[in-house]
């Protein structure tokens, strides 16, 4: 079965065998597991909806076995001194997990899930991919839990990833989405602002009490204590143009929490060839050498020091395929250097 839309924010996956896509020696106890399962790997169903909800299951198996501590680890060999100093272990938490289980339980909702498949055949050929999901209320994504964001931040400001950092003034979640990322720690500041150019996402954000700023003007007047870019850089057509806004938009004290998805793979869903008018110069063959390349160009090329970083997964409500889909997650704090 090929599977599309992995992740609705990453639409350059337009076909995904996932079992092809597995490593080699996953792939081999995956397909154990479906051996070894009541239905003896033989069974074939023959309607499609059936065939659905039996790979359906096939996947979920899979996932109830896969070690989620993989999403969190890097080879430290591979970097140099500073990343390797700066890096935050994280591990799967409490709020991981309940993200993890609501997915399960919605993937599980046949009539709900056809109805979405309906819905966006349809509506596709009017709207964007993320138009349709803002109207739908689906996709919504998980990068970092409250206790990963207080941990990144603290250790940010005092070189120890202990307690939570005392209560900050404000932030702006730039290119915010649905608001379900940067929700999960807005309660660490007074006051929560966000961007986004979707129409009918930038009506959930206020739903939801973010004071929505203009997507183009945002960085102009207003200082913030933290400016939140998370899996925007590569989204965006103007990486390097909405990175220097963030560093006007910072105080004095501020920092720039930004997730980069590794290896990089730019796609602008508003261009009609999907590709940015701006391209960062990521080099390297790994997760760990591209992270370091991406580390390097902030502090030559846009003047932020790194303060703290972690790799998480990048986490997305699945569908009638799968009940969640992921891609590996690079996430920085950075601070500006002095001029």
């Amino acid at each position: 079965m090929e599977y599309s839309e992995v992740c609705p924010k990453h639409e350059h996956f337009e076909k995904i065998d996932w079992e092809v896509s597995l490593p080699s020696e996953r792939r081999i106890r995956y397909e154990a597991m479906a051996s070894n399962s009541g239905l003896n790997g033989l069974y074939r169903p023959r309607s499609a909806l059936a065939r659905a909800m039996y790979e359906k299951q096939r996947n979920d198996r899979y996932l109830q076995e896969f070690d989620q501590n993989e999403w969190y680890q890097v080879d430290k060999n591979q970097l140099p001194p500073e990343a390797q100093e700066k890096f935050i272990q994280l591990h799967p938490d409490k709020e991981t997990q309940e993200f993890l289980t609501t997915s399960v339980d919605k993937s599980s909702w046949v009539w709900t899930q056809l109805w979405y498949i309906l819905a966006k055949s349809f509506l596709r050929h009017f709207w964007t991919t993320t138009d349709i999901n803002g109207w739908l209320g689906r996709g919504s994504m998980f990068v970092l839990s409250s206790a990963q964001t207080r941990l990144l931040l603290k250790a940010a400001r005092s070189g120890q990833g202990s307690s939570s950092p005392e209560k900050l003034s404000a932030f702006v979640d730039v290119g915010a989405g649905d608001g379900e990322v940067s929700k999960r720690f807005a309660d660490l500041f007074t006051t929560k602002y966000a961007t986004e150019i979707s129409a009918s996402m930038r009506k959930v954000l206020s739903s939801k009490g973010f004071t929505v700023l203009d997507a183009d003007a945002w960085w102009q007047e207003q200082r913030f204590d933290c400016v939140c870019m998370l899996n925007l850089v590569d989204r965006c057509s103007k990486p390097r143009t909405m990175l220097r806004q963030a560093r006007a938009a910072l105080a004095p004290a501020g920092h720039l929490l930004l997730a980069l998805v590794l290896p990089y793979k730019p796609y602008v869903e508003a261009n009609s060839d999907h590709k940015p008018e701006e391209r960062l110069p990521i080099q390297g063959g790994t997760f760990e050498e591209q992270a370091a390349s991406f580390v390097a160009f902030m502090r030559d090329e846009m003047r932020f020091e790194l303060a703290a970083w972690s790799r998480v997964p990048y986490l997305c409500e699945g569908d009638f395929a799968q009940a969640y889909y992921w891609l590996d997650d690079s996430v920085y704090v950075f601070r500006p250097m002095p001029e």
